[in-house]
C-alpha cells in the first residue's frame, strides 16, 4: 500500500512538473517526490518487476528510433566511433581521479560513480555491486546537469509532428510480443553471466533487427508505457536517498558537480576536435560524447530536430561495450577465486 501511494505521489509531482514545462519533468519530480519521501520517512518502495519493465519498455522504445540506420551510415561513423571510445576512457579516467584522490573516495565508488551508462543499466549495477548512497547523488547530478542543459541549448520544436501509430493488428501485437518474450528469454541468459541492465539491450537489438526486416514500421509505443516507465525509473532512484542525509546529499553533490562538470568539458573537448576533423556537426558530436542516459539524449535529440540515428549509433555502441565490460570483469573474478 505505500509503494502504491509513493508511486501516485511521485506520478502527480512529476505531471505537474510537465505541465509547468520543465523538462522532463515526469522523470525530475519523480525523483524528487520520492527522495523526500524516502529521506524523511525512512521508506523504500518495493517494485521487484520495476526495473524488467522499465528495461523493455525504453529499449523498444529507442530499437523504433533506428529505422533510418544502414550499413553504409554505420560505416561513415566509425571514424566518430573511434574518437568516442578515446573519449569515454579520458572521461572515466579524469572523473575518477578527481572522486579518488581529490574527493578521498574509495575506488570503487569513484569508478561506479562516473560509470557512463544508461539509467536502467546504472541502476541495475548499483544494485549488483551493493554500491554506497553517494554514488547514486553523483548519477542524479549527472542526470540533473546534463537533461537541463540539453534542454536549455536545444529547445524542443513546437511545431514538430509526432509520428502516428497505425492501428494495432494482429501481426503487430505479435512481433511485439515476440520482442518481449525474445528479450527476456536472451536477457536472462546475460544476467548470469553478469550484464547490467540485459533485457534493454537486448530489446534495443532486436527492435533495430526487426525493423530493418521489414515489420513494425508504423508501431510506436503507447505513450502511457513510456511515462510508466519514465516514473518508475524515478521512484527507483529516488528511493536511494532513503539512507542519505540532507549533509551528505549536499558534501557528495558538491563533489559530484566537479565530476560531472569534467566529463562534460572534455566530451565539449573531443567534439570539437572531432568536428574540425571529420567535417561533422559539432553540437551532434558533443550529444554522441556525453556520458549521459541514452534514454535523455534520445527524447532531446528527437525534439531538437538533430541526428538522431548519428547521436543514438554512438550511445548504442556505448552500451553494448560499457554493459558487456562489467560481465567480463565479474567472469574473470570468478575465475580467479576458483583457480584460488
Amino acid at each position: 500500500m505505500k509503494t502504491l501511494l509513493c508511486l501516485l505521489i511521485a506520478t502527480g509531482v512529476g505531471t505537474a512538473l510537465q505541465y509547468l514545462g520543465v523538462p522532463h519533468g515526469l522523470l525530475l519530480g519523480s525523483i524528487l517526490a520520492t527522495s523526500l519521501i524516502a529521506s524523511n520517512l525512512r521508506f523504500a518502495p518495493t517494485l521487484p518487476l520495476g526495473l524488467g519493465f522499465i528495461q523493455i519498455v525504453l529499449g523498444i522504445a529507442t530499437g523504433l528510433m533506428f529505422k533510418a540506420w544502414d550499413s553504409h551510415t554505420a560505416a561513415a561513423m566509425l571514424p566518430s566511433l573511434g574518437i568516442l571510445f578515446l573519449c569515454l576512457t579520458a572521461q572515466i579516467a579524469m572523473a575518477s581521479f578527481w572522486l579518488f584522490k581529490v574527493s578521498g573516495w574509495n575506488l570503487k565508488d569513484s569508478l561506479l560513480a562516473v560509470y557512463p551508462g544508461a539509467l536502467a543499466a546504472v541502476f541495475d549495477l548499483l544494485e549488483s555491486e551493493r554500491a554506497s548512497g553517494k554514488v547514486i547523488v553523483v548519477h542524479l547530478v549527472r542526470l540533473l546537469s546534463i537533461t537541463v542543459l540539453v534542454s536549455f541549448l536545444i529547445p524542443a520544436q513546437t511545431g514538430m509532428a509526432l509520428a502516428e501509430s497505425s492501428p494495432l493488428v494482429f501481426s503487430t501485437v505479435l512481433t511485439v510480443l515476440s520482442l518481449i518474450t525474445l528479450s527476456i528469454g536472451i536477457g536472462r541468459l546475460l544476467l548470469r553471466i553478469g550484464v547490467p541492465a540485459p533485457f534493454m539491450l537486448t530489446a534495443i537489438v532486436a527492435t533495430a533487427a526487426s525493423i530493418k526486416m521489414g515489420y513494425l514500421h508504423n508501431f510506436q509505443m503507447p505513450e502511457w508505457s513510456v511515462d510508466a516507465a519514465t516514473v518508475i525509473i524515478g521512484v527507483l532512484i529516488g528511493s536511494k536517498f532513503k539512507d542519505i542525509s540532507f549533509a551528505e546529499l549536499i558534501r557528495h553533490g558538491r563533489a559530484g558537480v566537479m565530476a560531472v562538470a569534467l566529463m562534460l568539458l572534455i566530451a565539449a573537448a573531443f567534439a570539437g576536435v572531432a568536428g574540425r576533423v571529420l567535417g561533422s556537426d559539432p553540437l551532434s558530436l558533443w550529444m554522441a560524447y556525453m556520458p549521459g542516459a541514452i534514454e535523455t539524449i534520445a527524447i532531446v535529440a528527437f525534439g531538437g530536430g538533430l541526428n538522431v540515428v548519428f547521436i543514438l549509433t554512438h550511445h548504442l555502441v556505448r552500451m553494448v561495450v560499457l554493459h558487456f565490460a562489467p560481465a567480463v570483469i565479474v567472469q574473470a573474478r570468478r575465475w580467479r577465486e576458483s583457480e584460488s
